[in-house]
C-alpha cells in the first residue's frame, strides 16, 4: 500500500507542479484556482476541477481527489472514499481487489509508520488521512 500512496501523492505533486510552472507561481493551485486560472481545465492530457479546499485530476480514466490542509501548507489530505476511488479507477491496482475494510486497514499501518496521521482540529480527530511522509 505504501507504494501505491507514493503514486497516488507523486501524481498529485507533478500534476500542481505543471499548473505552478504554467501559471508561473509558487502558490498551491487549490489556494489560486479561479482567480490565477479557471477552476476547470486541462493540462498535460490531466482533466482537473477544484472544488472547496481540494480537487479532483483525471487523467487515463484514473481519478486523484485530493484536499489541502487548511493549516499546514502544501499538506495533503483525503478520505478512505478518494484514495479507494484511486485503486478502484487504477488499472493496476484494480486488480488487487481491495475491499475498503482492506485498503483501511493498510492506511492504518501507514499511519502506524508516520508516513500518514489523522486530522485532528482542536483535539478532535476526523477520518481524513494527513500525508506527513
Amino acid at each position: 500500500m505504501e507504494n501505491i500512496l507514493r503514486e497516488y501523492v507523486g501524481f498529485i505533486r507533478a500534476f500542481e507542479n505543471s499548473l505552478k510552472i504554467k501559471y508561473n507561481t509558487s502558490k498551491n493551485p487549490c489556494t489560486i484556482a479561479g482567480s490565477v486560472f479557471e477552476r476547470k481545465g486541462t493540462i498535460n492530457g490531466i482533466d482537473y476541477w477544484f472544488h472547496g479546499s481540494g480537487c479532483t485530476a483525471e487523467k487515463d480514466s484514473v481519478i486523484y481527489a485530493y484536499d489541502i490542509s487548511a493549516f499546514v501548507e502544501n499538506e495533503i489530505e483525503f478520505s478512505l472514499w478518494k484514495f479507494s476511488e484511486f485503486i478502484r479507477t487504477h488499472p493496476k491496482y484494480s486488480l488487487l481487489k481491495y475491499s475498503s475494510e482492506d485498503i483501511e486497514n493498510e492506511l492504518a499501518k501507514l499511519i502506524d509508520k508516520g508516513i500518514l496521521s489523522w486530522l485532528v482540529i482542536m483535539g478532535r480527530t476526523y477520518k481524513t488521512y494527513r500525508v506527513v511522509m
